[in-house]
């Protein structure tokens, strides 16, 4: 037993946290907080009570002498002799937690989808493609979103991405979430997700008397995040105020060189023409520059790339169910029927 005491002893200060990847960090359990513990303090608190009564004299001598260099050096090692011998201390993600935390409190339907929460760049495939042009461009794209995230501080500020194919399931939206996550752990950058057609929910419920949040709130939100993923750009209705309320975010980024990653299976200079103000006959009204003024500010904010005109989600349902069969028909042992 002494021999156990004194290894732990020996071990000093250690953080009993077992770190997950919740952390964007990688350092705590995802609390914002960590535990730590000091071994000889814990162990051997007669000898922390010794060395606390010994530093007190000559704390006493170093007064009388009126060293005050003495008397800092000291002071600073009482008040680490007093500390307690288990503690928590703050996260680095802490701050973000609670950044993260008041988003999710007035954003209650655009949080990043759950299956995208963990996924990383690494982790994009580009072999689970059919044809090779689909891997061609799979690759390509996985090349851009690495550079893009190893360059991040070096990038011209508030350049972003947009992501364009016209088939849906091509892989467009877990690429831009794992950007998203990648800048958000390592840069310790704000990402909020949006989803396009939710945006216009996330206003309209703030019409109700029960709402404790604004529309001016919301759209703060969306233009003061370091990062935001608009996720599917074009596919809700268009409307004149559709256009109008993206073109005041994505000005107000662009003013303030903040990034954003887009989603679309529309090219970016088929906004001009989605984005035009019409009539009630759903004509295009003459001298509106509406949608042009909405395609010009992405066309400068974002750098297009080309994603795969193949679903993967298909093939992913796929093996998934084939997984789910594994299960659904292995032989049942007798002792559970």
């Amino acid at each position: 037993m002494i021999d156990a005491q004194n290894l732990l002893a020996s071990k000093g200060i250690e953080c009993l946290t077992q770190p997950s990847e919740v952390c964007p960090k990688g350092k705590c359990d995802g609390s914002g907080f960590l535990w730590f513990i000091d071994y000889y303090k814990k162990l051997n608190p007669h000898k922390v009570a010794a060395d606390i009564k010994k530093h007190r004299e000559l704390y006493a001598v170093a007064h009388e002498k009126n060293d005050e260099q003495e008397m800092v050096r000291i002071s600073d090692i009482l008040e680490n002799l007093k500390k307690e011998a288990e503690w928590w201390e703050k996260c680095e993600c802490y701050e973000h937690k609670l950044k993260e935390q008041e988003i999710a409190r007035k954003l209650d339907l655009s949080g990043m989808p759950e299956k995208f929460r963990k996924v990383k760049v690494m982790g994009f495939k580009t072999d689970i493609y059919k044809r090779e042009e689909s891997r061609t461009d799979a690759t390509l794209a996985l090349k851009i979103a690495m550079n893009f995230i190893k360059g991040y501080e070096e990038i011209e500020k508030g350049k972003g991405l947009y992501f364009y194919s016209t088939t849906k399931g091509a892989g467009k939206t877990r690429l831009a979430c794992g950007i998203g996550n990648a800048l958000m752990s390592m840069y310790n950058k704000t990402v909020v997700y949006m989803k396009a057609d939710d945006l216009f929910l996330q206003i309209r419920k703030t019409y109700k008397d029960s709402s404790e949040t604004t529309e001016d709130e919301i759209l703060k939100i969306y233009r003061e995040a370091d990062v935001l993923i608009i996720d599917d750009i074009a596919v809700e209705k268009p409307s004149d105020f559709a256009g109008r309320v993206l073109y005041n975010i994505l000005d107000s980024r662009m003013e303030n060189f903040k990034t954003t990653l887009i989603t679309s299976n529309k090219t970016i200079d088929e906004l001009a023409d989605i984005y035009q103000t019409k009539d009630k006959q759903g004509n295009p009204i003459l001298n509106s520059d509406s949608g042009e003024r909405l395609r010009s500010r992405v066309n400068k904010m974002c750098y297009s790339v080309n994603m795969p005109e193949e679903s993967v989600r298909d093939m992913e349902a796929q093996h998934e169910n084939y997984a789910f069969e594994q299960i659904l028909f292995k032989p049942i042992k007798e002792e559970t029927r």
